[in-house]
């Protein structure tokens, strides 16, 4: 499995520290990619990383003997005894004697210019490798056609699914000792790096990937209709989203339903102002708690960020909005994309002078458009009482808003809602959103996107958590020992 770009940037930066990421090239994990669709380690990628090793190698002068252990001067022992220990840590695993006996070549060659230099050279071969930038899932024993991973390979699976990077001193020694394939050490390594601030910062972005709020980012609003909405106020966004999961998930260890219930947040002064509700922080950008009105607001799905993460530049969208709720927040099957022989009437129905509920409507009474849209529109035109910016509303031009809809068909959600606030509380009363945060977690940590929270893998997950307790931790601590991570089907 191909590490991404910021497993590849954070693996360099616990091996080598920071000055041994460029400034220029380390990626924000405020936007790190949920899937590696359509990720290809073609030229460009080879030739960046290799650019990434080569500067990250060179990054070692100056403080030599603070890396690696060796005086400048020192013997060719110290410096195969440090290339040993860095070598392994970067695979991830133990060394062959055909690995070393290549390393030491390398090392040999740069050490005819200087000692240093061979060094410099053998740390940019181990960074520039295939095995650096890639998982491996070759297991060591097949029973029938199931094969488990190693215990360096389910470290690795752990540590990049949990914290985005390398397994830490701890967990790498329960790999070589072969502890790691006992069930309660498994658990007693998840159970211990959850406690870590970083693991919890990277489960969070993760789920908050999943989501697609990173999007966020790239989002322009017509400047004359929302002069508020600057790269501030973006950034105001998404920290509450951060905010939220720390206090619900962490802090208080509450079930995950609550992402969807939840009448608090934190805002600062300009989300505030969006909210429509006072601010008790000392300073403008100061973030407080804050209670929200029950009958307007409901955890994540109605937060602004979201909300002006799936609009238009000048208008709301019920389709992006109703594709959201279908998949990132359900996790129900794919809708698949229009043929490109409606491109045209699509446009047209977009540039119409209509409101969103008219053009749901427009969609409805096509044969060529209902069959699907009837099975996410529904969830937009819910979320109509929120502007592009996130803004609760009751009237659109002048007009009172109609968010009903009849949701017929759509098994333990069945029915007629009038708001998203009823859908969120619905939504928390069954065990769907907590399947689709298995199936979240699940996917990123074996990057197996074809999952369904309908899958065997996921329903043993949430088979296997205790009565009542769909916590975050107890979540992830079930994915941890289950077969989905630790198996793999056998390759002919």
């Amino acid at each position: 499995m191909l590490l991404a770009d910021l497993q590849f940037t954070n693996a360099i930066r616990d091996l080598l520290g920071e000055a041994a990421i460029e400034p220029d090239h380390a990626p924000d994990a405020r936007t790190k990619p949920f899937a590696k669709k359509g990720v290809v380690a073609g030229t460009s990628l080879v030739h960046a990383r290799l650019a990434r090793a080569t500067y990250a190698a060179e990054s070692i002068e100056g403080r030599f003997e603070q890396v690696t252990g060796c005086a400048p001067d020192g013997d060719d022992a110290c410096a195969k005894a440090f290339l040993t220990r860095f070598a392994q840590r970067a695979f991830r695993r133990p060394m062959d004697a055909a690995e070393l006996d290549n390393l030491w070549s390398v090392y040999g060659l740069g050490r005819e210019t200087s000692y240093e230099r061979g060094v410099s050279l053998a740390v940019e071969a181990i960074l520039a490798s295939p095995s650096f930038s890639y998982r491996t899932e070759l297991g060591d024993a097949a029973d029938g056609d199931i094969v488990k991973l190693t215990a360096h390979e389910t470290a690795s699976e752990l540590a990049f699914f949990l914290t985005d990077s390398l397994p830490d001193e701890e967990l790498a020694a329960a790999a070589d000792s072969g502890a790691l394939n006992d069930p309660d050490e498994l658990t007693r390594q998840v159970e211990r790096l959850l406690e870590k601030p970083e693991t919890r910062r990277s489960l969070s972005t993760t789920l908050i990937a999943a989501w697609g709020l990173s999007n966020l980012f790239g989002t322009v609003k017509d400047p004359g209709l929302f002069p508020e909405y600057t790269p501030a106020l973006q950034a105001s966004m998404f920290h509450e989203t951060e905010l939220l999961l720390d206090e619900l998930l962490w802090n208080r260890g509450a079930d995950v339903s609550t992402l969807l219930t939840s009448r608090e947040t934190f805002v600062n002064g300009p989300l505030a102002e969006v909210y429509g509700v006072e601010h008790a922080g000392a300073e403008p950008e100061e973030f407080a708690k804050v209670t929200l009105p029950a009958d307007e607001r409901a955890g994540v799905l109605t937060q602004p960020g979201l909300l002006a993460a799936l609009s238009r530049t000048d208008n709301t969208s019920v389709v992006a909005r109703g594709l959201f709720v279908r998949g990132a927040l359900l996790c129900l099957d794919k809708i698949p994309s229009p043929p490109e022989a409606l491109a045209g009437a699509i446009q047209d129905l977009l540039a119409a002078d209509m409101t969103e509920r008219e053009r749901a409507d427009a969609r409805a009474g096509n044969a060529s458009c209902a069959g699907c849209h009837r099975q996410f529109d529904p969830f937009g035109l819910l979320l109509e009482h929120y502007d592009p910016v996130g803004r609760y509303r009751v009237t659109l031009d002048g007009e009172p808003i109609d968010g009903r809809v009849d949701l017929t068909g759509l098994g333990d959600l069945e029915g007629v809602y009038s708001s998203a606030v009823e859908l969120a509380d619905a939504v928390a009363e069954t065990d769907g959103f907590a399947a689709c945060v298995a199936r979240h977690l699940l996917t990123y940590g074996t990057d197996d996107e074809a999952l369904s929270p309908r899958d065997c893998q996921v329903g043993r997950v949430i088979a296997a958590l205790p009565e009542g307790q769909r916590t975050l931790p107890n979540l992830v601590k079930a994915i941890a020992v289950s077969p989905a991570l630790t198996e793999r089907a056998k390759e002919e």
